[in-house]
């Protein structure tokens, strides 16, 4: 089975649990979706961008398929490969966050692989719908394997982020552009539609409300850019996805689709591992430094340097570099 499950959570687990349960949830629960919450959000952003990056690491501020991106690289000398990059989306619902809220992450990934990670700051609601933030992430992959000419690139997200990373698989399968190298996906929203199914449940979830994302789904296909494919990444063909390594919060609410999603890959003959931590938070390998956080990053950058190893094994001679349709 691809499905590893952790125990003996630590004690950090138990209080990061139980704070979230008590004082985030409700207020996620009970708070308004407007535009003085967006203005908020908004705001949060702004603030984390001006923060100082982590000292393993140098930014840059560039553009990357016509969107501002952070470009993040170790400081340190690194052997890692010159022809390989990392696209970095993040999650925050696909209405908040961006680069800055994600640096930590980014910042373990450029060390860990010695690549550079593109975090890219994609388009979001409220002034979009998700068929544009897939857009902006498939063209920035385009522009990666393309104009930038990475022959590898690994797609990675968390949450939202997350569901972009499987969009951009699929995307890539039926427009004839070479598949992602790898993907790793971070307590992913896999389902559009999760807030209106009767089979999914937040009840066990530290602070994910499901009634929350019933009532952003009707935003989510206000454009500009229409959505394309599958609506839940469990739909698309398995051909689609390269080595993939899932990490999930055991009984969150958006784990049942993430199980599901691994199993089917599993069954497909994909290569695939789900690791699931008990008494953890939504995207706990983003937000947290505890041992099970590390840890997580850890067997992310493990997979991907493994990953990224066996394909440049598997390059024969000088091939041309492929070109972005």
């Amino acid at each position: 089975m691809p499905i590893v499950h952790h125990r003996q959570p630590s004690v950090l687990s138990y209080l990061h649990w139980m704070l979230a349960r008590i004082f985030v949830k409700p207020v996620l629960a009970l708070g308004p979706v407007n535009k003085p919450v967006f203005a908020l959000l908004a705001a949060l952003e702004r603030g984390a961008e001006k923060q100082r990056p982590p000292r393993s690491v140098v930014i840059e501020r560039v553009a990357l398929g016509g969107r501002p991106a952070e470009l993040v690289m170790a400081k340190a000398p690194t052997s890692g490969a010159t022809d390989t990059a990392v696209l970095y989306l993040h999650g925050g619902g696909f209405l908040s966050c961006g680069p800055g809220t994600h640096r930590t992450i980014t910042a373990s990934l450029a060390k860990g692989l010695g690549v550079p990670v593109f975090a890219l700051d994609y388009r979001q609601l409220p002034e979009v719908g998700v068929g544009t933030s897939v857009h902006d992430a498939f063209e920035a992959y385009r522009e990666l394997l393309g104009q930038r000419g990475y022959r590898h690139v690994v797609v990675a997200g968390d949450s939202a982020g997350g569901y972009l990373t499987g969009k951009v698989a699929e995307l890539a399968s039926v427009n004839d552009v070479p598949a992602p190298t790898a993907l790793a996906m971070l307590s992913p929203w896999l389902d559009l539609d999760i807030g209106d199914r009767d089979d999914r449940t937040s009840r066990h979830d530290a602070y994910l409300p499901i009634r929350q994302l019933a009532v952003v789904r009707p935003m989510l296909d206000r454009g500009p850019i229409p959505f394309a494919g599958a609506v839940s990444i469990t739909d698309v063909s398995p051909e689609a996805f390269p080595p993939t390594i899932v990490i999930t919060a055991e009984q969150e609410m958006l784990e049942p689709d993430a199980l599901e999603f691994a199993e089917n890959l599993e069954a497909a003959g994909n290569r695939v591992v789900l690791h699931s931590y008990p008494w953890q938070i939504h995207a706990f390998t983003v937000m947290l430094r505890h041992r099970e956080g590390a840890e997580s990053v850890r067997l992310v950058v493990d997979f991907l340097n493994e990953a990224i190893r066996e394909a440049h094994a598997g390059d024969s001679g000088d091939r041309p570099q492929s070109e972005a349709s």
